[in-house]
């Protein structure tokens, strides 16, 4: 069976793969980044240990429960508010990638490797919703139960933005980016993307008109979420940090030190979940920018702190 990751993911796209996340299991290249040395982290690994094999997308539920796309396993994990990991859905998937949670509680999963949009009932059971995709890396779902989706593409600058209505209906919101990485929808209907080829984050209207929020000091960002305030939060996987960007286009580093992060997701308290791919690990950063970790690939994770 080929098994599609995220480093799978950024040779076809065309981006240099990382050497921390060029083979399965690796640690980073050169010298461990020893976590206990850094003031900001902390590492509290609870049920968790060996639950990955390769965290992608992440999204929380209004309940605080957390969904991990487990790449390599081609499962989709859930993490409880207690820290119980289970599985939730472990059949039907083909190289899942982003992962939301709509309203009522159903599980949206881009599955790249069958080019489809996946749904997870509640009882774990999994359907095709939508196909036809290129790509699809990153899914969003509005309050009114629109699904958006980042279709990657097979090409530069022909990345799609997909819009799946309640109804069933799939459309083109928008077309032109440049290896669409992650996608975000904000309460008010705004679309973020992270445009990752362009190292821009992009916002997109109801009618598709696409506009640079922010394209200074991004690396390859991926994964997004926004909060009640329009900030959004960036999965700057190059530059191996969280970066905040206000309404107004201001970039702010909320964390760094991480390892390749691909993911994030916002909890009600404020605190963004990271899934941090070169340690295999799903982490935790608090809105003073704390970091510890909460479930992991206990050999890739004590690899990247040792070194």
């Amino acid at each position: 069976m080929t098994n599609y990751t995220f480093r799978t993911w950024l040779l076809l796209v065309g981006l240099a793969v990382p050497p921390g996340i060029a083979a399965l299991g690796a640690a980073p290249a050169g010298p461990g980044k020893r976590l206990a040395d850094h003031p900001s982290h902390s590492v509290t690994i609870s049920q968790g240990v060996g639950t990955f094999g390769y965290p992608d997308g992440v999204a929380v539920d209004a309940n605080g429960s957390v969904y991990v796309v487990d790449t390599d396993n081609l499962v989709i994990k859930k993490i409880s508010p207690a820290g119980e990991v289970t599985t939730l859905a472990s059949a039907g998937f083909n190289y899942p990638t982003g992962v939301a949670v709509a309203p009522d509680g159903t599980v949206y999963v881009a599955d790249a490797g069958s080019r489809t949009l996946k749904k997870v009932a509640l009882s774990g059971e999994v359907t095709t919703v939508a196909d036809g995709f290129n790509y699809p890396t990153g899914v969003a779902v509005a309050p009114d139960g629109t699904v958006y989706i980042a279709d990657a593409g097979t090409e530069a600058n022909k990345g799609l933005i997909r819009r799946l209505s309640p109804a069933g209906r799939l459309t083109t919101l928008a077309h032109g980016f440049n290896r669409p990485g992650g996608i975000a929808v904000a309460a008010d209907g705004t679309v973020y993307v992270a445009d990752t080829d362009n190292n821009a984050i992009l916002k997109v209207g109801s009618s598709g008109q696409a506009a640079t929020l922010a394209s200074i000091g991004l690396n390859k960002p991926h994964g997004l979420t926004v909060d009640a305030d329009g900030t959004v939060y960036v999965a700057d996987t190059y530059n191996n940090s969280i970066q905040k960007v206000t309404s107004t286009g201001k970039v702010t580093m909320l964390a760094d030190s991480l390892a390749y992060p691909a993911g994030v997701a916002l909890a009600a308290d404020g605190s963004v979940y990271v899934t941090d791919t070169g340690s295999g690990a799903l982490k935790k950063v608090t809105p003073a920018g704390i970091i510890s970790t909460l479930a992991a690939s206990w050999a890739r994770l004590s690899a990247y702190i040792i070194g």
